[in-house]
């Protein structure tokens, strides 16, 4: 029963705070787009699961407005109910017909299917209900393409004749990269005999002078900012793409830096000593890509390099809102504490309450409990509200983010150095030497 009050009271204050945030995103759009495009709105779209992987019976999926950068709705799936267990076994009695009757308008299965298509059903669900519950539409989704969400919108059609658009997040187009990359160097093996005629496999485009981790990594890094940068033209993100591969496959002999930006604050030291008038005697710091990796992966950046994939990425759009909303969500209730859907319901709401409002929001919910506050209750919400704003703009400094990347090269490079001094110690049957 408590559990049961907590949950509607902390619903209703949702309720009410997600139509705020809708508000603020109309009217940020119609500051951006003007008053005639206030109601079509662009939102991101992410699922996150109570249990890793594709087995989970829960699952929370929110939308987030491109403006505000403030959740407007949000579902939580669950294929299972705890009431509906003992019945199972009953489903062809008149008992469970009668039962059903009065279960079915709060039974918390609302699911049927994978858990993968959870978020699937859910950005659905929320979408038809835009112009009912917000009088909004949400015209442009932003999505990472893990999933068939887009598709599933496009066969669900919210809003009849009016397509929905798909935008890319590109911090998740910047993944393919690191992943093409390393899906070529595993699966591009030759196979090989040792002294006692057992068969290994080694990886031709991998290792010491070839596609090593530190080299990936770089690599998936220049491609995402080639995209972030020149995100206002399709033509430009081409370019900058083309010009990072080029780059590195260039030698003192061979130098491909047609594609680099010109002038002395080029990023490219090329380009920088030619404008400086010293490029006779420059010298390429860096060890170029071999010919036989250079060829192989040619074909990966003809495909991110891809027209279509690029028009999406236009207006540098990102779903990194939601992936903080998925944590906050999973901090209020681990992933490793049972819990059935209404503890989960509770968590996603109160989470996105405190994601929109900060700690405030706090305030709201235990009010609608009929909680009394005090002075000191407000105080501590706003010294921990004004703690967050400071620290999360401390991080976000140019310099503070060079030294976490800087750190995080660091050991990178350890760790392949150890790869390389030690060779591989781990990997299936690697101990089967009898």
């Amino acid at each position: 029963m408590i559990v049961k009050n907590i949950h509607e009271c902390v619903s209703v204050v949702t309720d009410k705070l997600l139509k705020k945030a809708c508000v603020e995103e109309m009217n940020a759009t119609a500051e951006q787009q003007g008053d005639e495009h206030k109601s079509d709105l662009t939102v991101s779209g992410d699922g996150t699961w109570k249990k890793r992987g594709f087995t989970s019976l829960f699952g929370v999926t929110s939308l987030i407005g491109y403006y505000s950068g403030k959740i407007i709705d949000l579902l939580v799936k669950s294929s299972y109910c705890k009431q509906c267990e003992p019945w199972k076994s009953h489903k062809d009695t008149t008992e469970y017909q009668e039962w059903w009757e009065e279960h079915k308008d709060v039974c918390s299965a609302n699911h049927k299917g994978s858990s993968g298509k959870m978020e699937v059903d859910a950005v659905i669900t929320m979408f038809k209900r835009s112009l009912e519950k917000f009088q909004v539409r949400f015209i442009n989704y932003i999505g990472d393409g893990d999933s068939k969400t887009y598709s599933g919108i496009l066969k669900a059609a919210p809003y009849g004749e009016t397509e929905v658009t798909k935008k890319e997040c590109i911090g998740h187009v910047q993944k393919r990269m690191g992943k093409r990359l390393r899906d070529i160097v595993n699966n591009t093996v030759e196979e090989m005999k040792d002294k006692n005629g057992k068969t290994k496999k080694k990886k031709l485009l991998g290792g010491k002078g070839k596609l090593t981790g530190k080299l990936i990594d770089k690599l998936t890094v220049y491609y995402g900012l080639a995209i972030r940068r020149h995100c206002d033209s399709v033509d430009s993100m081409y370019k900058a793409i083309w010009a990072s591969y080029f780059h590195n496959c260039s030698t003192d002999k061979n130098p491909q830096h047609d594609n680099c930006p010109i002038g002395e604050n080029s990023w490219c030291s090329w380009q920088k000593a030619r404008a400086l008038g010293t490029w006779p005697s420059y010298k390429h710091d860096y060890e170029a890509l071999p010919p036989d990796v250079a060829s192989a992966i040619f074909p990966i950046y003809e495909d991110l390099s891809n027209k279509k994939l690029l028009e999406r990425c236009v207006g540098g759009f990102t779903q990194n809102n939601n992936e903080s909303y998925n944590q906050l969500i999973w901090k209020i209730t681990p992933k490793i504490i049972p819990a059935g859907s209404k503890i989960i319901e509770i968590a996603a709401n109160i989470a996105a309450g405190v994601f929109n409002e900060g700690k405030t929001s706090l305030l709201y919910y235990m009010s609608a409990m009929g909680l009394s506050l005090g002075p000191n209750a407000h105080s501590y919400v706003s010294k921990e509200d004004a703690e967050r704003i400071s620290i999360s703009d401390a991080r976000a400094q140019g310099s503070t983010r060079e030294g976490r990347m800087a750190r995080r090269q660091q050991q990178l490079n350890i760790l392949d150095a150890n790869d390389e001094a030690e060779g591989s110690s781990y990997g299936a049957g690697i101990d089967d030497t009898i």
